[in-house]
């Protein structure tokens, strides 16, 4: 991949793990990996925050996802993220939007493709699918798995209080003390965090025979005390799933970027709120997610021009 310099950036979508890193330290203009930019030409690009290696042995096998040199944008505390109104980037990394997906949309590429990624290979028509969580990457999975013409697609949350703000997304939400038990022929856990509760409950949740995928991340520490005699008697599979493949033979993010084009309405609510932002001025008061708040996408008014909503 030839270098293409720095591009402008129109609008970026925070991330759970931006959050995580404010926490820790970084300086906010290292944040946000979920980017429109515009090129030097005015044309509007999804930006891959991925940029791997291209010659470890992981990427070697086509396994970018597991290239130990990949030097995404948003990861290190360098103030070159999307929050600082500009970033640096390959050619490789830019993916014309088509004309019919707002900017702001468009942002849901990367973690859309975190979706595709985990749920690849995975049969969804005409079973029942959970996915445990209340964020947007629960969210995104509803929408992709409902697509996939899925028999039933179910949400849990944590509480009562989380069920409103996710019931348009999936057929049902239910509590997790109110959840079938293994009833689910596919579950995907993308809540992670620093409890192994959620991926206790999909074990629990999971049907004979059936998947978990566990999406969501973990703190380093975190350790569950599987109950591998249910997983051995239901004969059912666990797996982990790490951000995406981007190879010469499977491009998760290009294959994102063309779902939300398809239907970009059905995607849109999960987006809510859009504020405005200028790398020039204040940095940007709301990182933290609020309680009805799904996805935060700021967007850059003075760097755009069209197709915002």
């Amino acid at each position: 991949m030839s270098a293409a310099g720095q591009i402008e950036v129109v609008a970026v979508g925070v991330c759970g793990s931006d959050v995580q890193r404010l926490r820790a330290g970084f300086d906010v203009r290292s944040l946000g990996h979920e980017v429109v930019g515009r090129g030097p030409d005015g044309q509007l690009l999804a930006v891959r925050p991925l940029n791997p290696c291209r010659s470890c042995p992981a990427c070697a096998r086509g396994w970018t996802e597991q290239c130990p040199n990949d030097a995404s944008i948003g990861r290190f505390d360098t103030r070159d993220g999307g929050f600082s109104g500009r970033v640096r980037v390959t050619s490789g990394q830019l993916y014309p939007i088509p004309e019919r997906l707002p900017v702001t949309v468009a942002t849901l590429a990367d973690p859309l493709a975190c979706v595709l990624h985990a749920l690849h290979d995975i049969a969804i028509e005409g079973v029942n699918v959970l996915i445990i969580g209340d964020g947007p990457l629960a969210a995104l999975a509803a929408i992709h798995a409902r697509h996939r013409a899925a028999a039933q697609v179910t949400i849990v949350v944590k509480d009562g209080g989380r069920t409103e703000r996710m019931s348009g997304f999936a057929d049902s939400v239910a509590t997790a003390d109110a959840m079938a038990e293994a009833q689910y022929d596919v579950v995907l856990e993308s809540v992670g965090g620093i409890s192994s509760e959620p991926i206790l409950t999909a074990v629990t949740a999971v049907a004979p025979l059936g998947q978990v995928v566990a999406l969501g991340v973990y703190a380093p520490n975190v350790a569950a005390g599987i109950p591998v005699r249910t997983l051995l008697e239901k004969e059912s599979s666990l797996r982990g799933s790490k951000a995406y493949r981007v190879n010469d033979d499977r491009d998760d993010f290009a294959a994102a970027l063309d779902l939300l084009a398809i239907d970009p309405r059905a995607y849109a609510p999960v987006i809510t709120s859009t504020p405005s932002w200028s790398p020039h001025g204040p940095q940007p008061p709301v990182l933290e997610r609020r309680t009805h708040t799904l996805k935060i996408v700021y967007v850059n008014e003075p760097a755009t021009a069209r197709r915002l909503t």
